[in-house]
């Protein structure tokens, strides 16, 4: 009989766990519309149709890796804000615990020019909300965690086209949905 010790039993857990990540969820996912979390309430772009609320802006922080010259091929990591649109909002089950994901349009940040842009006298953040990702590289991710996100507003900027948004922090409202 092999006696098993408390660091083994605790990787193998850590093994199983890794384990269940990579042989993926089930394919029985549930949408939702909405979703409460981190004192936000978040819906998908697709149910504010009807409504006179906006509550599908979604950013969120990451280090991400820039690369300045296609000669350099060391990158320098930088804390980097995305800002997008919820267009889904999944649970998906590892068989013994479940994940929820946003599945999100990101605006195209590394073109600062004609995608995000922060304005220097008032410090605003102005995104085009048409240069959206639309999965275009394989590097694209559009899913985070539902946990990674915080919510924000676009307001429409009526000095520039109608694609050009500022963002606005939305507040946390912690009361029922």
């Amino acid at each position: 009989m092999v006696k098993e010790t408390k660091n083994q039993t605790l990787e193998n857990e850590k093994v199983s766990v890794l384990k269940r990540l990579a042989d993926g969820p089930d394919h029985n996912e549930i949408s939702y519309k909405a979703y409460r979390v981190n004192g936000f309430v978040f819906h998908i772009k697709g149910s504010e149709s009807s409504t006179t609320t906006q509550n599908s802006g979604v950013t969120m922080k990451a280090i991400t890796t820039f690369i300045s010259r296609k000669s350099d091929p060391n990158g320098v990591e930088d804390e980097t804000t995305y800002y997008g649109m919820v267009k889904e909002i999944l649970e998906l089950s590892y068989f013994d615990f479940q994940q929820m994901v946003f599945y999100c349009d990101w605006v195209r940040i590394e073109e600062k020019v004609n995608n995000c842009v922060i304005d220097p006298e008032t410090n605003l953040i102005y995104v085009n909300l048409e240069k959206l990702k639309r999965i275009s590289k394989e590097e694209d991710e559009p899913f985070i965690l539902a946990c990674q996100a915080s919510q924000v507003f676009y307001c429409k900027d009526l000095t520039r086209n109608d694609y050009w948004h500022v963002v606005l922090d939305a507040p946390k409202n912690w009361l029922k949905m």
